[in-house]
């Protein structure tokens, strides 16, 4: 009878050692690691590494190498890119630009050093989402991995904001930066005592249509600092500084409050103790335009302490910041040197860029107004190619880099130009040659005060989705206040599954994704509805009412999700 009982013990004892095993880790396969992600695969150890803990699983924290020195990559060489000839600038009859180097014009510049931005996982230095779709590739909102087992969301916490006039809650793009600062740097910092005492400390900022900058603990939603009034609302995202110095950009998008007129500004604050650094008005007396709102949300180039932003203006500003920071003493100036680009469109006489730019290498990427997608050389200032995408697209572009040789970029515009009877078109581009790859459209309503078309950022599905881009279509003809969210495979352009949704969305979905490599989206519509939808199937797994249209966009950290709406509120919701 013992010997039965200890065979017993040892029969079940076994059975609960191998039941362990279920959470994914990431393990290279003999390879070296380097920024390209490719490569990887998926080992189950639940013992050794523990789902809740993605810090324990290196390869699994997405888009960052924290690391302050950060890797040099050789620029595109411009003379071995064999252009398309419909890209050419020769091409677009009409098309000019010009140069404004330190306040004058030139004929021409070259920059005194080089800028080549690194692939995406090397753009930040401090965890978290640090601009609007996260990097300078464009291609996230979501850092981390999430530990889904429920698939069902929850709402965690709600921060009531305010309005300036008919300008309620947040606006479109809206999305929060969420930066987990290093303690070393929270301590310069002016954040009240018990946040600042707070270990592992995540701080959602959010910029707002009340004017107003909120800093936010993520877990709870209460104040870590007061917060900024610039007295005009922002309609587009924040940024922070990628480098984890305390700099803090924000863009203006109305310059009237109560019948109070302003110039439009884009403003650098420092966070040791928010005071305002500098400012660009957006008032240019260079600027084709005189509509001077900063929707556009920066990059900064690390390596050269460099900045990009475009206004809607025209003028797309660089800025070499001559940044100064002492840690030590809690101190941080900057004195800004400008090389500014504008530029005249032939397709129509609105110009102006409302979307952030995206960059590989030393080559920028930005849609406008006037429906003129533009590839631009930074350290010169040129553009390398041009392309007419037959409507104003709003929309931020995202890059997708399989090699040296295969660089895309894919892109979606609005019904707006086109008037009645218009469509929506997707497209995927050669980033290198601005040659078409594939094209799709759907036929959307015009309507010049809420548009119809994309508005919405397009989601490059990573891990299990890897093949599948994704592209939100707001108010299409048959649907006029709903829309579709589209998936598509990224070599072909074919759909493999299309959702219709009865409320339209300007918001960008959000991708978050488990262990497993599984994929999910995040999509919040004008109706108040956050939902979560399979990105595999686009089968809807939950919904979740906060009550009104939300414009603005996601972004998530790790489980959690921060969103706006215009009821004036700002959610953190939690998925499980």
């Amino acid at each position: 009878m013992k010997n039965k009982v200890i065979k017993c013990i040892i029969f079940f004892s076994l059975i609960l050692l191998f039941s362990c095993a279920h959470v994914e880790y990431l393990e290279h396969i003999g390879i070296e690691y380097s920024d390209n992600r490719t490569g990887l695969k998926y080992i189950y150890d639940n013992e050794l590494y523990p789902s809740a803990k993605s810090d324990i699983i290196p390869f699994s924290i997405r888009f960052i190498s924290l690391t302050k020195n950060k890797v040099d990559t050789e620029p595109v060489n411009i003379s071995n890119l064999i252009i398309e000839n419909t890209s050419t600038v020769a091409s677009h009859s009409g098309y000019s630009y010009s140069i404004i180097n330190k306040g004058q014009l030139v004929p021409e510049y070259q920059r005194s050093y080089t800028i080549s931005f690194p692939s995406p996982q090397y753009y930040n230095s401090v965890e978290g989402i640090t601009t609007f779709r996260g990097n300078n590739y464009r291609n996230t909102s979501s850092y981390g991995l999430s530990d889904i087992k429920e698939k069902k969301l929850e709402i965690v916490w709600d921060k009531s904001i305010g309005a300036i006039d008919t300008w309620t809650g947040v606006g479109w793009t809206g999305q929060p930066v969420i930066v987990k600062w290093p303690e070393e740097t929270k301590k310069i910092m002016n954040i009240v005592s018990d946040k600042k005492e707070k270990t592992d400390l995540i701080e959602v900022i959010y910029g707002t249509l009340d004017g107003k900058i909120y800093f936010l603990d993520l877990d709870d939603g209460q104040n870590t600092r007061p917060p900024i009034n610039t007295g005009f609302s922002m309609k587009g995202s924040v940024a922070v500084d990628p480098r984890g110095f305390p700099l803090l950009f924000a863009g203006q998008g109305i310059n009237s409050n109560k019948g109070v007129y302003s110039d439009f500004k884009f403003r650098i604050f420092s966070l040791t103790d928010q005071s305002l650094l500098h400012y660009i008005s957006g008032n240019d007396p260079f600027a084709y335009r005189i509509w001077g709102a900063f929707d556009s949300s920066p990059l900064i180039d690390a390596n050269t302490d460099t900045m990009i932003q475009c206004g809607e203006n025209g003028i797309i500003y660089t800025a070499k910041l001559n940044t100064t920071y002492d840690q030590s003493k809690g101190t941080i100036s900057i004195s800004p040197q400008y090389s500014n680009f504008r530029y005249k469109s032939p397709y129509y006489t609105t110009i102006g860029v409302e979307n952030s730019p995206a960059a590989y290498k030393n080559l920028i990427y930005f849609t406008d107004n006037s429906g003129l997608l533009q590839c631009l050389d930074i350290n010169t200032l040129k553009p390398v190619w041009i392309y007419n995408v037959k409507d104003d697209s709003d929309s931020t572009i995202i890059i997708e880099e399989i090699s040296e040789d295969e660089v895309y970029l894919y892109t979606a515009c609005e019904v707006d130009i086109q008037r009645k009877g218009g469509l929506a078109y997707m497209r995927k581009f050669n980033a290198l040659t601005g040659k078409l790859i594939w094209e799709n459209s759907i036929q959307c309503l015009y309507d010049p005060d809420v548009n119809g078309g994309a508005l919405a950022s397009p989601v490059s599905g990573e891990f299990k989705i890897s093949n599948i881009i994704y592209f939100n279509i707001a108010r299409t003809s048959d649907n006029p206040w709903g829309g579709i969210l589209y998936a598509f495979d990224k070599d072909t352009g074919e759909t493999i599954w299309e959702k219709t949704l009865g409320y339209y969305c300007w918001s960008s979905p959000l991708a978050i994704y488990d262990y497993q490599g599984n994929g999910y989206l995040i999509v919040c519509d004008s109706g108040g509805y956050m939902r979560l939808i399979d990105g595999l199937t686009g089968e809807t797994l939950d919904s979740i009412f906060l009550g009104a249209n939300m414009e603005g966009s996601p972004a998530a950290f790790n489980d959690m999700i921060v969103i706006g709406t215009r009821g004036q509120q700002i959610f953190g919701v939690r998925i499980k």
